[in-house]
């Protein structure tokens, strides 16, 4: 970091010198004529042209100050560049912790559905034994009923005879 700093210090130093130099002389080409003004126009030509190959002259950006306003731009860009990763990371982190949550959430309701499953099977289970026990007790009610009339027909029927056999 030393050695760019040395060289813009550097280049404003022989900047500044060669624009002291090249304005002290141009008030003086009013005052000259002929030969002597060209004499003195060919010279500040010469100093400019000397300023542009040391990179101080001409195009504003080749100058250290352009230098450094492209270097200040440039570290203004990657400052904002750091922060939009910035904020980028902690959308990224808000959205992964948004992630497991969710995910844990659904892996709650997921036993709570297979709970609800099983019990629904083992429910399913229970009112199939229910509805078998329910025929059995159906079947057998109806059969103690044929039963029943069976012993009552064969009761009245046997009374039916005794009183035939009595009477005759």
């Amino acid at each position: 970091m030393e050695a760019p700093s040395a060289l813009f210090q550097q280049y404003e130093a022989d900047y500044c010198q060669k624009s002291t130099s090249v304005s002290k002389k141009l008030p003086t080409l009013e005052g000259l004529a002929g030969e002597a003004r060209r004499k003195r126009v060919h010279e500040v030509e010469v100093e400019l042209k000397s300023a542009e190959d040391v990179g101080l002259a001409g195009d504003y950006y080749s100058t250290s100050a352009g230098q450094r306003e492209r270097m200040l731009s440039s570290t203004q860009r990657l400052e904002k560049s750091s922060e939009h990763l910035h904020h980028g990371r902690e959308q990224l982190v808000q959205t992964e912790e948004l992630g497991a949550s969710i995910l844990r959430d659904l892996h709650g309701q997921r036993e709570t559905i297979m709970h609800s499953k099983s019990t629904l099977q083992g429910t399913d289970d229970s009112i199939t034994k229910a509805r078998k026990i329910l025929s059995s007790m159906s079947r057998r009610m109806i059969q103690n009923k044929v039963i029943m009339a069976g012993v009552i027909l064969f009761l009245l029927l046997g009374i039916i005879l005794m009183i035939y056999a009595k009477l005759h």
